[in-house]
């Protein structure tokens, strides 16, 4: 399953339970009879709507990125200047221009 079908198939049934969770619904079990959604599932969105009160899928749990979009640029800038560039030249330069420290 790609990660955009996955991603509109989760937020089904997020709205989904949340909808049921609206209607007064407050039992997992009796949701997934009705919905045939994993019990699983409906235990944690129900617990998520009690601790946060929305079901939405919380942003920036990842790690944040080292290199800007500013950098992306630059970077390409320098490769289309210079196609035979290495990337130890490039971790070179982003040092000395934007003191930056990345691995090749």
């Amino acid at each position: 399953m790609t990660s955009k079908v996955k991603d509109k198939h989760l937020s089904t049934h997020r709205s989904v339970i949340l909808h049921y969770y609206n209607m007064g619904h407050r039992c997992a079990a009796e949701i997934a009879r009705q919905t045939k959604i994993p019990v699983r599932t409906i235990q944690y969105n129900l617990a998520k709507i009690r601790k946060e009160g929305s079901v939405e899928h919380r942003r920036g749990n990842g790690r944040p990125r080292k290199i800007s979009a500013e950098d992306n640029v630059a970077i390409g800038q320098w490769i289309r200047r210079n196609n035979e560039i290495t990337s130890t030249e490039i971790v070179e330069k982003l040092q000395k221009t934007k003191n930056l420290s990345v691995s090749r």
